[in-house]
């Protein structure tokens, strides 16, 4: 092999995106080892085998490949589903498309350079979430004065009331306005919890004593509907960095949500355990982590597909009774943290959520 192409060929395979080079029939001719962990196919398999095995059902990606053909022209960022055994099975890609030329300039193929964005994806999905409680904070925290002031005076001008008025009935249409007054400025209160920067109080926490403090407290509740919690800790966790009494309104919040979705005689599990099931988030990357992380399953009716996509969407609530504020602001708590909640249910089959928190700050 002479120098030059032994140069070439170690290019090719050194990449770390995909690399293929497709024909002008439009059939792969070679691809490169990031090609085989992309698609989860072996070199020989795709070799030969038209484009559109890779790209099924995207005349679009044919079309541009024949361009370059005919045109010489080079395609940027060109995004596309890559096939990973069957078109069933996609994940994001994103595309370059160079001409293949030999040295009389002649046009012998279409150089294909694949990104794999399925992690850009789970990034840009898990911060809009954050992003939009962000934005709905900084409105409350501009909207909180202009609507406290004038709280205090109807709750000040209510109380004045009550003490002139003898007759009952009319005290209790101002006990009325009190209790709507108050629960408006907690409402208040809430939401400009997402948007004021809490500073976290770290330190070395145990989180089975932060679960069993609350066990303690909803213990009588879920008695009365004959329920039970079943704990399945694992004894070699450790102790995580942690703001104790932030993480507390967290768990409080998800083991009320669970009791309440739990059949009468239900069983509640609340699972401990480490791992490395996901890549903590800094500020600047994605970076893999021990972590713990805890599971509360529910044995409740479970929920469809729509209703768990707007589990984070402040104020959505399917309770009788409610702000539709206790998940969003976990959220922030926990990701506040660098961790995440995952929350995956089915009907009939109830709910499983998910917590994972670095053991970690730093």
């Amino acid at each position: 092999m002479k120098e030059p192409d032994r140069i070439h060929q170690n290019i090719f395979f050194s990449v770390i995106d995909g690399l293929i080079l497709v024909s002008p029939y439009l059939s792969i001719l070679h691809s490169n080892l990031a090609i085989e962990d992309m698609f989860h196919k072996s070199r020989d398999a795709i070799s030969n085998r038209p484009l559109e095995e890779l790209f099924p059902r995207q005349p679009q990606i044919l079309d541009k490949v024949r361009k370059v053909l005919v045109t010489g022209a080079s395609y940027h960022d060109v995004e596309a589903n890559g096939a990973r055994k069957t078109a069933a099975i996609q994940f994001p890609v994103n595309l370059t498309l160079s001409p293949y030329l030999e040295s009389d300039d002649t046009i012998q193929g279409v150089i294909i350079l694949i990104k794999n964005m399925s992690l850009i994806r789970e990034l840009e999905e898990q911060q809009r979430p954050a992003d939009h409680l962000n934005n709905l904070g900084a409105l409350a925290m501009g909207l909180a004065h202009e609507i406290r002031n004038p709280l205090g005076g109807i709750r000040g001008s209510a109380q004045l009331l009550r003490q002139d008025i003898r007759k009952s009935a009319h005290r209790e249409y101002l006990d009325v306005v009190i209790t709507e007054v108050d629960r408006i400025n907690l409402l208040v209160k809430r939401m400009m919890d997402l948007a004021r920067p809490v500073e976290l109080k770290l330190k070395e926490t145990n989180i089975h004593k932060v679960l069993e403090d609350i066990l303690m407290l909803e213990k009588e509740t879920f008695a009365r509907k004959k329920g039970r919690f079943q704990q399945i800790y694992d004894p070699s966790l450790p102790l995580i960095e942690a703001d104790e009494d932030q993480l507390k309104q967290v768990f409080l919040n998800l083991i009320k949500n669970a009791i309440e979705a739990s059949q009468e005689g239900g069983t509640l599990q609340i699972v401990t355990r480490v791992s490395s099931d996901f890549a903590v988030k800094t500020r600047i990357a994605s970076v893999p982590r021990n972590n713990i992380t805890v599971e509360i399953i529910d044995s409740g009716e479970g929920m469809d597909e729509e209703t768990q996509k707007k589990l984070f969407t402040p104020f959505h609530t399917t309770k009788s009774k409610g702000s539709g504020l206790g998940l969003p602001i976990s959220l922030k708590i926990v990701e506040d943290h660098h961790g995440k909640i995952k929350i995956t249910s089915e009907k009939g089959l109830g709910t499983t959520v998910q917590v994972f928190l670095p053991i970690r700050q730093r």
